[in-house]
């Protein structure tokens, strides 16, 4: 038998693999975004990654200890550290998925997935209703996405996508538990296996619609073994610490029931695949033999109060007082009824790589469906040498710089208050909550945002779409603010530890072809040519302008050389923009507030005047190497001196700070100092002191991107990422 099952799946594999073959190259010229199976998630706390921050609701996590064994800070996951779908996303190779509500999603993002789970949500809307958002709402939301992405990529394109994406489901406990814990009208009015039938046809609705959708593969969890949770063991007073026969009985009920219906499914709808798995036996093993995995307790939560700390406290929720273990890793329950990251990882393995008898009809199907795609990556690597329109294999995306390039870095290090910008109202454009960004708010390369490479939740399958080493206040010079930013060599050697990982993890070939096709962005040398005007500098003092700018420039250009010999081929730089006219340097002569700084434009004309010369001896030098340069100098202050020709009624102030022009950087009461906040920051060029409004980002961003060759050349960003 299972030799006859081992020949069948050979078999299958060799039909996938030979009918991919035949694709031909020529029909198939199409400009795809990316052969990646994308990961649809719906469901639960089990599931959600934090969209509840973003409701109106007391079913939040998005505090401590909640998030601090991985992340170090509360994301909205309601355990320590990642969920099941993050280690899914990780194997397959997926960044992490983020919530649909995030607001800095983008259509770039939306093409490796979203996850719409709402912690405390069911199938059926009865319940926790208005605190939760119910699984019929997560599906407007995934249809939301899927106009989105047809608007963006043209039907063909987005069909593409949503057949070949792969849907997570985990709904249906808190409709269980919820009528044991208030009174549901559903549940009384109707006989216990009806009501389970009105779960289960809520669930099998909505997968019928995504199907509808394109939607072909799917993976579920049944119902855990939530009668043993710690609440549940709270629940009849008479016997503390006994599992609870009542939501056992809905549970068995449940998962009875539902194999039939998915059953039925996949006879009636063409090319309906699933993976099930049985989380309800994992879940139960777990709790009955924590030492088998690697526990020492498994009937007691982590985080909480009372008895088995079975009152979800965690936090301080509700204002009571809580108790926090020691040791996470010895618990299996993270708070009352949500588990540890650990216990996470090992069910996810089990999801992805477990045999038929606990994930069905065959975990190898499950990996079927993803490997469907990475053999199609295959042949469009064939096709792609065929056919250099074919742009089948993104390029990855690593940035170089300081605060205009630095999206979070300095959080993850003990900087100086003079450079963090954690707080409000940084961030509150686009993102409403403080990411790092020194600005208000964020795809043209239509890649996920790329990630502080301090974060501690990256992984190899991030890297592979890039990384972000750029750090508020750096320069290219150690002598610039030193001890308080990571400065550019320091940058190179993150990029070093970049490398090995991927190398590691890929092999040098895979990897030798994600750094020779990335595209290297740069933004250094400002803080360099300031730093002497605000501090003393040795290396300044003991140099002419000409010759400290020449040590400035150098030692970029020796960052470049080593990038280029780790296989960098294609590189965008700014030049230095127009800082000399910025709120913080025009108030430092204070017998003419307002006025530039003719000092700084002296060292910034002479940078400006040199660097160029500097990139073309790298062309002439280097065999394949490619540049894009943007005129940022001129593009900042043509918008400082004419604000009202490209939106601005500001073009010289802050909308956040203090003192003449907000050019003092009180914003966000750095250094306990007060400040005063604009009311239109879309007005506004700058931000703060010296850092641009998201409105100007993308105006920049644009030019950057796609501008003609005499304002960014010889290449501009787009032609670089379409080189091969």
């Amino acid at each position: 038998m299972e030799s006859s099952r081992l020949f069948s799946t050979i078999l299958f594999l060799y039909t996938i693999i030979l009918s991919i073959s035949s694709i031909n190259c020529k029909e198939n010229n199409n400009n795809l975004i990316t052969n990646q199976a994308a990961l649809f998630v719906f469901g639960d706390s089990l599931f959600d990654v934090g969209n509840n921050n973003y409701i109106n609701t007391t079913t939040r996590s998005n505090f401590f200890p909640y998030g601090q064994t991985f992340f170090k800070v509360p994301t909205g996951r309601v355990s320590d550290g990642r969920l099941i779908t993050d280690f899914i996303a990780e194997k397959a190779w997926l960044p992490l998925i983020p919530p649909n509500l995030q607001p800095g999603n983008s259509n770039s993002q939306l093409t490796y997935g979203v996850n719409f789970a709402s912690a405390g949500a069911g199938a059926l809307v009865e319940t926790f209703p208005g605190m939760v958002i119910d699984l019929g709402t997560q599906l407007n939301s995934f249809r939301n996405v899927e106009r989105s992405l047809r608007s963006a990529l043209g039907d063909a394109e987005a069909k593409k996508i949503f057949s070949r994406a792969v849907y997570m489901f985990s709904i249906g406990s808190n409709d269980l538990f919820f009528p044991l814990v208030a009174n549901s009208s559903l549940f009384q009015s109707n006989t216990k296996e009806r009501f389970v039938d009105f779960v289960i046809g809520n669930t099998t609705s909505v997968l019928e619609e995504v199907y509808k959708m394109g939607g072909r593969k799917f993976g579920f969890l049944n119902m855990g073994a939530y009668e043993c949770a710690p609440p549940s063991l709270l629940l009849d007073p008479t016997n503390i610490g006994s599992c609870s026969k009542p939501v056992a009985e809905l549970i068995n009920l449940h998962n009875k029931k539902f194999p039939d219906a998915l059953n039925r499914l996949q006879r009636e709808l063409s090319g309906f695949r699933y993976a099930l798995h049985d989380y309800h036996t994992s879940l139960l093993d777990r709790i009955n033999n924590p030492s088998k995995y690697g526990f020492k307790v498994g009937q007691m939560g982590c985080c909480g109060s009372g008895p088995f700390r079975g009152i979800n406290t965690c936090g301080g929720r509700m204002g009571q007082s809580y108790e926090l273990c020691e040791n996470v890793n010895d618990y299996l329950f993270f708070d009352s009824s949500h588990l540890t990251e650990k216990a996470h990882q090992q069910i996810a393995e089990l999801v992805w790589s477990g045999p038929p008898n606990v994930t069905r009809p065959s975990q190898l199907f499950f990996i079927i469906m993803f490997l469907y795609t990475i053999v199609l990556s295959i042949i469009s690597i064939n096709c792609t040498e065929k056919n250099n329109n074919l742009v089948t294999n993104q390029a990855a995306l690593f940035v170089f710089g300081d605060s205009l390039f630095d999206a979070g870095n300095y959080k993850y290090i003990n900087n100086n208050s003079a450079f963090q910008s954690n707080f409000f109202p940084y961030g509150q454009t686009t993102f409403k909550f403080p990411t790092g960004r020194v600005s208000d708010g964020p795809e043209n390369a239509w890649l996920p945002l790329i990630p502080p490479n301090l974060q501690p939740s990256n992984s190899n399958n991030q890297f592979t779409y890039g990384a972000n080493f750029a750090f508020g206040g750096a320069g290219a010079l150690v002598e610039t603010f030193p001890g308080m930013v990571i400065d550019l060599g320091t940058q190179l050697n993150s990029f070093k530890n970049v490398v090995r990982s991927l190398k590691s993890a890929l092999g040098d070939a895979e990897a030798k072809t994600i750094f020779s096709r990335a595209v290297y962005l740069f933004n250094i040398g400002g803080n360099d040519l300031v730093y002497p005007l605000v501090a003393n500098s040795s290396l300044f003092q003991s140099n002419t302008k000409e010759k400290f700018v020449d040590f400035v420039i150098g030692n970029t250009t020796s960052v470049v050389e080593e990038v280029y010999k780790i296989g960098g081929r294609k590189f965008g730089f700014l030049n230095i923009g127009a800082y000399e006219c910025a709120p913080v340097i025009s108030i430092l002569d204070t017998t003419n507030i307002g006025s530039c700084s003719k000092p700084l434009a002296e060292l910034i004309y002479l940078y400006n005047k040199k660097f160029p010369d500097a990139l073309r001896r790298l062309q002439r030098e280097l065999s394949g190497f490619r540049y894009a340069f943007h005129d940022y100098h001129t593009s900042l202050l043509e918008r400082i001196n004419n604000p009202s020709k490209y939106g601005f009624k500001e073009g010289k102030m802050g909308c956040c700070g203090s003192g003449p022009l907000r050019g003092i950087n009180t914003c966000g009461n750095q250094m306990g100092k007060s400040y005063e906040l604009c009311e239109n920051v879309t007005d506004y060029l700058f931000f703060d002191a010296s850092h641009l409004t998201e409105k100007a980002h993308r105006q920049i961003t644009e030019l950057i991107w796609s501008g003609p060759p005499n304002v960014t050349g010889p290449y501009n960003l787009q032609a670089l990422f379409e080189l091969n």
